[in-house]
Order: C-alpha cells, then sequence, then structure tokens
C-alpha cells in the first residue's frame, strides 16, 4: 500500500492519543476510519517542515543576545538567550576539541565576529536536527508521527543551538542503525555522540540489549569506540568536580558534602538499579524499536540524574529516544514543562536575576535540580508503565495481533 495511503497497521495518533486527539480539533478532529491521505504530505515531509519552523523559533529566541554578541556577562543567562555555540557555556564543561576546527571553518563564511560565526555554526546544527528527524520518523515503520515528539519538542526549540544538539543527532542515528539492522552505522552515531556527551555511552548500552545477534553487537561497539577515538583524538574536555545542574553541587552547597568514592558508589548503584529495570523490561518486551528507545532512555535517564554536570542543554539527549519510547503526549509534556522551568530557573539564577530578591541563596538553584530529576524520574515512570501495560495486551478482537505491538523494521532478524 502506498505510503501516503490509509492504512490499519500504521498509528494515527489524533486516534490514539488524547492530546493529539484534543488539539487536532482545530483541523477538524481525529483522522477518520476512510481517509486517503495524500501521496506527498507524509509524515517525514510534513515533520521536516515542522522542524525546519521550531528551528527557527529558536533562533528568534537568542534574538535578546544577538545586539550584544553574546559579550555581556550576565545577561545571556538572565535572559534566556545564552548558547555555547557562542561562547557562552552555562557550565564550565567544554565539548571536543574538533568544534574550535568547525568555529575556525565557519569564520570563514560572510561576516566577522560571534554573531556571524555562531550563525553558520546553526546551519551545521539545523542540517543534524532535521537529519534526525528523518532518522526518526523511519525508526518505528508503523509509528513515522512518533518523531513529533522530537519535532515539536519545547526541549528542541530552546536548545538546539548547543554542541548538545550532535550528541542527540548521534542518539538517532544509533536508535534508526540499530532497530533498522545497521549495527555499524548504529555504532558511528553512538561513539560520535558520546564524543560530544558521554552519557550517550550509557544509552547505547540499552539499545543494542534489544534484538539483534552478539555479532552486531560487537560491531557496533568497535565502530562506536573508533568513531569516538577520531572525534575526541584532537582532545575532549572532561568534567571531575560537580557542576551546574548536578545534584552533587546541590548537596556540596548544601552542606551535606560527599566524597569522590561515596559519589562513585552512588552513581553505580543507580546505574545497576536501571540495568536492573532495563534486564526485566527486555526480557518481558519483543524486540522492537518502541522497546530499544525505552531501554536506552531508562539508562540514559539514570546517567544524567548522577552526572557530575548536567545543563539544561543535556535533555536534548533524553529527546530522541523520548519520542519513539512514550506513548503519550501527556508524559512528553510534563517531563518537558518540568524541564523548562528548571531552565528558567537556572538560567535567572546563574544571571543574577533573581538578585536582589535572594542573593547568595542556593535555594533556586536546588529547586532547578529537583525539577529537573523529577522531570526525568516522571519519564522512567512513564516508560516503564507503557512497557507494562504492553505486555497485559496480547490479543485483541478476534485474536489478531495487538497493532501496537513493536517490530524491530527492517532488521532482518525474524522476532521469536
Amino acid at each position: 500500500m502506498h505510503a501516503g495511503g490509509h492504512s490499519h497497521d500504521r498509528d494515527a495518533p489524533s486516534r490514539t492519543d488524547p492530546v493529539v486527539a484534543a488539539m487536532s480539533e482545530v483541523v477538524g478532529g481525529p483522522v477518520g476510519d476512510h481517509t486517503a491521505g495524500h501521496r506527498w504530505w507524509d509524515a517525514p515531509r510534513v515533520l521536516l517542515g515542522v522542524t525546519g519552523v521550531v528551528l527557527a523559533a529558536g533562533m528568534l529566541s537568542k534574538g535578546a543576545c544577538v545586539p550584544s554578541g553574546w559579550s555581556k556577562a550576565d545577561q545571556p543567562f538572565a535572559q534566556l538567550c545564552w548558547s555555547d555555540l557562542a561562547g557562552a557555556p552555562v557550565d564550565a564543561s567544554t565539548p571536543p576539541r574538533v568544534t574550535a576546527w568547525l568555529e575556525g571553518l565557519a569564520a570563514l563564511g560572510p561576516g566577522t565576529g560571534t554573531v556571524a560565526t555562531t550563525a553558520a555554526l546553526a546551519v551545521l546544527l539545523a542540517a543534524l536536527a532535521l537529519l534526525a528527524t528523518a532518522l526518526l520518523t523511519r525508526t518505528d515503520s508503523r509509528r513515522p508521527w512518533a518523531a513529533a515528539g522530537w519535532a515539536l519538542g519545547p526541549v528542541l526549540l530552546v536548545h538546539w543551538l548547543s554542541w548538545e544538539l550532535v550528541a542527540a543527532a548521534g542518539v538517532a542515528v544509533l536508535l534508526w542503525g540499530w532497530t533498522t539492522g545497521r549495527a555499524r552505522v548504529a555504532g558511528v552515531g553512538a561513539g560520535i555522540g558520546a564524543a560530544f556527551a558521554l552519557p550517550v555511552a550509557v544509552a547505547f548500552l540499552g539499545v543494542v540489549a534489544v534484538g539483534g545477534r552478539l555479532r552486531d553487537r560487537i560491531e557496533a561497539l568497535v565502530a562506536a569506540a573508533a568513531a569516538y577515538v577520531v572525534v575526541t583524538l584532537p582532545g575532549r574536555g572532561t568534567t571531575e568536580d560537580p557542576d551546574l545542574g548536578s545534584i552533587w553541587l546541590l548537596l556540596e552547597q548544601s552542606g551535606l558534602g560527599e566524597s569522590r568514592a561515596t559519589r562513585t558508589v552512588a552513581q553505580l548503584l543507580v546505574l545497576s538499579l536501571a540495568g536492573m529495570a532495563v534486564w526485566r523490561l527486555v526480557r518481558r518486551a519483543g524486540p522492537g524499536p518502541v522497546t530499544a528507545a525505552r531501554a536506552g532512555l531508562v539508562l540514559l535517564a539514570a546517567a544524567l540524574v548522577v552526572a557530575p554536570s548536567a545543563p539544561p542543554e543535556s535533555a536534548l539527549l533524553v529527546l530522541p529516544l523520548a519520542a519513539i519510547a512514550v506513548r503519550r503526549w501527556r508524559d512528553l509534556l510534563v517531563w518537558q514543562s518540568l524541564h523548562l522551568l528548571s531552565w528558567v530557573i537556572t538560567g535567572w539564577y546563574v544571571g543574577q536575576a533573581l538578585v536582589p530578591t535572594i542573593a547568595d541563596d542556593a535555594r533556586a538553584y536546588w529547586l532547578a535540580v529537583v525539577l529537573r530529576v523529577a522531570g526525568l524520574v516522571w519519564l522512567v515512570v512513564a516508560v516503564l508503565r507503557d512497557a507494562s501495560a504492553d505486555d497485559d495486551a496480547v490479543e485483541v478482537g478476534r485474536g489478531e495481533a495487538d497493532p501496537h505491538l513493536d517490530v524491530l523494521a527492517d532488521a532482518g532478524h525474524p522476532r521469536p
């Protein structure tokens, strides 16, 4: 059947998701039983257009920093327009040194100065965001519209002008490559993503735990290691001390303190608990793109909760996995709402916008961390709940397979 035509084996979000169904009333309500669709306006094309609009809106949101060229000390943070592309990161961590080469290349474009270089780098990142959209629409052949969770994500809108977008695109490549039987491509995506944001390596372990053969996992691991080494060979910034967004910095500021050994033990404990949850999830669920995304998301969320540094932009790493893994837009919106509140408070705190109301009072930062962690916990609970619900619904109607069961698209490995 033509991709644009109506097919009952494809998910129609306006009929299956209460939030989308309510929003669809603006354009006439949920899609009907006999709709023929449109042969050109399919999910990939529509969502690529939507992504472009979101990226443009994201650039406009940084407009307050353009007149000063991000040169003022506190203004980018107080007005929520900071960008590490412009040399104004919210924390002390640094991306791989290859970004310096990209900045030098961007400086050869028209115009001079920080604004011109940032605009040139934005073109590169926009292309990666569009690539991620295209790949996510093809990750689950029965739910191409699930990629709307990425394309329309508020997190994408406010954070895409950052190097974390490279890591997020790497996560999209990882998920698409693994679920379509391209293990080496998946490994390359994971390696590049981990070079820009190390927690991607943890997501890699979750994704490749689903489906595939041992040989595929080895090929993906070798490809990931090779890509990581190539990208980080010129050098990679590291953050060992607690930095912005970290629960460890919260404990340090609150006077509770913690040794590096205690932190390591706590990190291993949290990741072990997440690993047990993923093991149970993988054993109970069949191999498929949704299961792979869920496994990667649970481990990635755990890693971000206990990371020594977790700036607001790190939410971009979660978004590709959440778009495929989470069934309900309500859960996506709750997580992103909590995250955006954390982002606003973080910017105001760093940019001294709360002074003199709460001068030298770190409790605003503590609230930001609590909101960020609460959002990630909400997302993990939603994913595990959905997985449990899928386990309970194996047959419908006259014994036909549940149309929402996961299918490992194009993997070449038959489901047992």
